[in-house]
C-alpha cells in the first residue's frame, strides 16, 4: 500500500463524485463514505492512501482548523465477521440439537 497522504483543499463535487480542489491548481478524486458528503463547499483535511493517478482513499475527512478526529475504535468489518460466525456458531448448534432430538 502507498504511503499516507494528508491534503487540505474545498471539497466539490465532481463529474464521478467527490472532487479536492488543492490551492495551486491540483485535484483529487476522493473516495469516501456518505458521510463526507455534508461537507462538500467547506475547507476539509483529508487523510489517506494514494488510489490511482488522482485518486485517494479517504481514511478519514473532517473540517480544516479543526483537531483531527480519533480513528474509530469498532472496525465495522470486524463486526460483521465477528456477527457471521456467531450466526453460523448459532447454526450449527441448532442443527445438532435437532438431529439428536
Amino acid at each position: 500500500m502507498s504511503a499516507e497522504l494528508h491534503l487540505r483543499g474545498r471539497l466539490e463535487r465532481g463529474p464521478y463524485g467527490l472532487v479536492l480542489r488543492i490551492g495551486g491548481g491540483g485535484a483529487w478524486e476522493v473516495e469516501t463514505r456518505r458521510r463526507a458528503r455534508r461537507l462538500v463547499g467547506q475547507e476539509v483535511e483529508v487523510v489517506g492512501h494514494r488510489a490511482g493517478f488522482n485518486s485517494v482513499s479517504c481514511d478519514q475527512i473532517w473540517p480544516a482548523g479543526q483537531p483531527r478526529p480519533r480513528p474509530s475504535k469498532i472496525n465495522i468489518e470486524y463486526l460483521l465477521a465477528a456477527g457471521l460466525v456467531g450466526y453460523g456458531f448459532i447454526a450449527i448448534l441448532a442443527g445438532l440439537v435437532g438431529y439428536f432430538s
